[in-house]
């Protein structure tokens, strides 16, 4: 609603709006795996039936986006969100200002300033970094979900050619995010639709020995806490041509101090690089395309190794058609971790594996039909599939390679 203020015999309207939109989401889930990263096991679903039944009914998710433009210059925006298994049952996943303002010529400048995310997901953008495509995210997508959010301020430089193209220039400065790192060296990777709210905490598997070799490690992860107070950064550049094709690159360091240590929360010193495309296809196809790759450190180095030091790949390719108000999609995720450390591993590990409890490979398939029956209402048919193999399951006397199989039916409603 707009206002309006007098001074000195001028009245200046200011564009004040506030809007609010939001989703609900009701699933009900079979499935096929072993016990749960979130239920501190070394399942790649958030999902899993080993102990509560095969057959699952949740309320997934519920989130209220909240808008405000306070001028014409800034806009303010507030994520709230019910998530299950979260730690607080209702808490911000993302509260931002936003600097958009009014430009004439060719030069544009953004920013943004507060607790987003980063600019790495080219499938995740519907209401609150849902995706429309699928119901679980990518690899890559999913890790971004769980530790990954920047906790201070983004600029953003752009240019607008003649003919439509763009080009964009950005870049990051940030704190709180120190222990990002921890759930894939420890965990590996996983897929799943959980995002992490500014106050969350994560699991971590208690029966992998972890504990024993890091007594001042805390049982659960806090993704978003600063233990060094040592500011990060990410920068990047972005090309589009409109309706047709967008590229994405992006460098991001957090700068951790490998050995600091706060309330049972290590620094773990990641970096990576993150690559993505999109293209519009004729037809209203749409092929997306992500790769990631980098390192975690962790701990205080001895005969320059660390405690724990990991690389870490993923790669996804999503195929998508939409047929008026029906959507089907596609997608196969690639990834792994390697381990470059120490070795330090408990005696009860195979020989054959011993310095090599955190390696992983692993392979997902994803099949999405959803259909938006009216303006509001949506259902999601979709089954994933992941194979991966991972030596820490010894510890678990679990075998290395696994096979787990989600099944899940949505009914999401959409305000």
């Amino acid at each position: 609603m707009p206002c309006s203020v007098k001074a000195a015999g001028l009245v200046t309207t200011i564009p004040y709006d506030f809007e609010a939109h939001g989703l609900a989401d009701f699933r009900y889930l079979h499935a096929d795996s072993r016990q749960s990263w979130i239920d501190q096991g070394l399942g790649k679903f958030r999902y899993a039936g080993a102990n509560n039944g095969n057959d699952l009914f949740r309320v997934d998710k519920a989130a209220l986006v909240m808008q405000a433009r306070l001028n014409w210059n800034w806009t303010g925006m507030v994520t709230a969100k019910y998530s299950n298994r979260q730690k607080n049952p209702v808490d911000i996943s993302e509260a931002v200002l936003l600097f958009r303002p009014v430009s004439t010529s060719a030069w544009r400048l953004n920013a943004r300033l507060g607790a987003f995310m980063p600019p790495i997901s080219l499938e995740n953008s519907g209401t609150a970094w849902s995706s429309p495509y699928t119901l679980t995210n990518s690899a890559i997508n999913s890790w971004v979900g769980e530790e990954l959010k920047t906790f201070g301020g983004e600029a953003q430089l752009s240019y607008q050619f003649a003919s439509g193209d763009k080009v964009n220039l950005f870049g990051a400065g940030f704190g709180n995010n120190d222990t990002a790192g921890t759930l894939l060296a420890w965990r590996g990777w996983s897929m799943h639709d959980y995002v992490a709210t500014v106050n969350d905490r994560l699991p971590l598997t208690t029966r992998a020995n972890i504990f024993q070799l890091f007594p001042r490690q805390a049982l659960q992860t806090q993704p978003f806490i600063e233990v060094d107070s040592r500011p990060g950064y990410y920068a990047g550049i972005s090309l589009e041509r409109p309706e047709l094709v967008k590229f994405r690159a992006l460098y991001y360091d957090n700068r951790a101090r490998t050995n600091a240590i706060d309330h049972g929360q290590y620094g773990w010193h990641t970096r990576f690089w993150s690559l993505g495309a999109k293209m519009d296809l004729p037809w209203q196809t749409t092929l997306i395309g992500q790769g990631m790759f980098g390192r975690t450190q962790m701990g205080r180095q001895t005969r320059g190794l660390f405690p724990v030091d990991s690389g870490f790949w993923a790669e996804s390719i999503l195929l998508s058609k939409a047929i008026g108000s029906h959507r089907l999609s596609v997608r196969h995720d690639r990834f792994g971790t390697t381990e470059h450390d120490l070795s330090v591993r408990p005696v009860n590990i195979e020989p054959e594996y011993a310095g090599a409890a955190n390696i992983e490979q692993g392979h997902a398939w994803t099949l999405n039909y959803n259909v938006t029956l009216v303006e509001h209402h949506q259902l999601n048919f979709e089954v994933s599939t992941i194979y991966s193999d991972r030596k820490a399951r010894l510890l678990l006397d679990e075998a290395t390679g696994q096979r787990e199989t989600l099944w899940q039916l949505s009914y999401r409603l959409i305000f």
